[in-house]
């Protein structure tokens, strides 16, 4: 027996898909309780072996089947299995969002609707991240740092490199569906996402904010107005480098660096670690990690391989914090690099699997012209050079949701196109 009727059922699927996307910049409890609430009807709607079904036609979800497999036979591998099944309930997602996003086919006007709401959240998030940091300004305090990186996003508690994130995809939603909407309308929430993402001040999605609008510029324009807006863009991003103060803080701290400190062998709470040089560090402990252990064929193991990390960092003097001051340290980091935590965690099998779902995503998306798929599946590629995104909640459900979602864009490919 169908709890809804079937039409019914659909358009209160795609609003809680809708829902979903709206709330993920606010608190995961937001989010993860849609996502029970969504799952949960699919099962009293009796669609759930549907759902698996439609899924599991799907070469890309396959794939990320396979990866959660791997992460589950390698926890029962792990000393902390405790740790191990910790991580995969972060990942439970891998199972639960292909189920959620190939229900039923969705339709590209129902894609619209759930991105639409989905830029409205990322806007709202601005609005109340900017309203807070005026009002800390004005009542409590007048440090203009209130209105850059983390500090900016401390009112949602959301770390500002993901948000930064979302504020690029939200960018890419809105030029794509901007002969739907009135100019004005679509120029204020791209300057505003754009404004948004400067102020984010993350190093790596400045990057891909500039790849982006011009990668946007030569899909839109023809080849000369693409060479001008691209000329225009880096000049812009030039400005934004030297003329923004924090960012320029930023930008300079990292090119004044002392790059010697990865060579060394032992390092005092003082060490002067820039973000490049700690990641380099981290990277360099992940590879004597495998290498001590022989994991490069089945890895360090779920559930092990952030002990292991942390056992490297008291050992080598990193700064592991101050019971005191009630600080941890960099206890607990991982290796800040997605391919690298997957080699660390399961291996190169596990890695080659992680490539190849990347690679089928970004050749699909190129062969069918899917614009939106193709900026989404780049953005993640760089993003995980510099984080680990599949390891926190609010990385692992926007990369899957997103991906998922466009990858049901009905496009045609460049075959077709030409002919």
């Amino acid at each position: 027996m169908k709890f809804f009727e079937e039409n019914r059922y659909r358009k209160i699927h795609v609003l809680l898909l809708g829902l979903i996307a709206f709330t993920l910049p606010f608190p995961i409890i937001l989010n993860s309780t849609l996502i029970i609430l969504c799952i949960a009807l699919l099962i009293f709607q009796g669609s759930l072996i549907k759902a698996v079904q439609n899924a599991s036609k799907n070469l890309y979800v396959i794939l990320l089947w396979l990866l959660f497999l791997l992460y589950i036979i390698s926890t029962f591998f792990s000393k902390n299995q405790h740790e191990g099944f910790a991580i995969i309930e972060r990942k439970a997602s891998f199972i639960i969002l292909p189920l959620l996003i190939f229900a039923f086919p969705v339709s590209t006007s129902e894609i619209k609707k759930i991105c639409k709401l989905f830029v409205l959240g990322v806007l709202l998030a601005f609005i109340i991240c900017i309203g807070y940091a005026f009002y800390q300004v004005l009542f409590n305090s007048r440090e203009l740092e209130l209105f850059f990186y983390q500090k900016l996003t401390t009112v949602l508690n959301m770390n500002a490199v993901y948000m930064a994130s979302y504020c690029i995809i939200a960018l890419h939603i809105a030029l794509y569906f901007s002969k739907e909407y009135h100019k004005v309308l679509i120029a204020t929430a791209s300057i505003s996402l754009i404004i948004f993402c400067v102020l984010l001040n993350s190093k790596m999605m400045l990057v891909c904010l500039c790849l982006s609008l011009i990668i946007s510029a030569f899909k839109k324009l023809s080849r000369l107005q693409a060479l001008l807006a691209s000329s225009i863009i880096l000049v812009s991003m030039f400005f934004v480098g030297v003329g923004v103060p924090k960012v320029k803080e930023r930008i300079a701290l990292e090119v004044n660096s002392n790059m010697s400190v990865i060579k060394q062998d032992t390092f005092r709470y003082d060490t002067p670690f820039t973000g490049t040089s700690l990641r380099l560090v981290f990277w360099r402990f992940s590879k004597e990690i495998i290498k001590e252990n022989k994991g490069w064929l089945m890895g360090a193991h779920t559930g092990d391989f952030q002990d292991l990390l942390n056992e490297k960092y008291k050992r080598n003097g990193i700064y592991t914090g101050n019971l005191e001051l009630k600080d941890t340290g960099y206890l607990g980091y991982g290796p800040h690099n997605q391919y690298i935590e997957v080699l660390l965690s399961l291996g190169i099998i596990g890695l080659i699997i992680f490539l190849m779902l990347l690679i089928l995503y970004l050749k699909k998306a190129w062969v069918t012209n899917n614009y939106l798929a193709l900026q989404c599946i780049l953005l993640f590629i760089f993003f995980f050079i510099t984080e680990s995104v599949l390891s926190v909640n609010k990385g692992v459900v926007v990369f899957l949701f997103f991906t998922l979602l466009f990858y049901n864009i009905n496009t045609h490919s460049k075959h077709s196109e030409n002919n």
